[in-house]
């Protein structure tokens, strides 16, 4: 595998580490629904709590699931310096693609 190049300007360094931290958080995302998951199934919880637990774990999962996206797209598309502007106002939505 080849390195990768130093980044030329400031813009480029930071979307590398924008990008660094959207992996990351799609990695920290992953291995908390495996382990809900997993205490889930193996929690030993009995008969009459497994209905509430499941509804429970299952609101929640997908909470996080929901939340971790938001962070995960508002930092590559809303960071500083994103490639992608969205704008939201009382006049209406927009959405710039930014192309070098």
């Amino acid at each position: 595998m080849r390195p990768v190049p130093p980044p030329l300007t400031f813009a480029e360094g930071q979307r590398y580490i924008y990008g660094l931290l959207a992996a990351a958080a799609g990695i920290f995302c992953g291995a908390c629904a495996i382990g809900m998951i997993a205490l889930l199934m193996w929690g030993g919880w009995s008969r009459a709590e497994e209905h509430s637990i499941v509804t429970i774990f299952g609101f929640s999962l997908g909470g996080f699931i929901a939340a971790m996206v938001v962070v995960i797209v508002g930092l590559l598309a809303g960071g500083p310096v994103g490639r992608f502007k969205i704008e939201a106002t009382s006049a209406g939505a927009s959405f710039e693609a930014e192309c070098q």
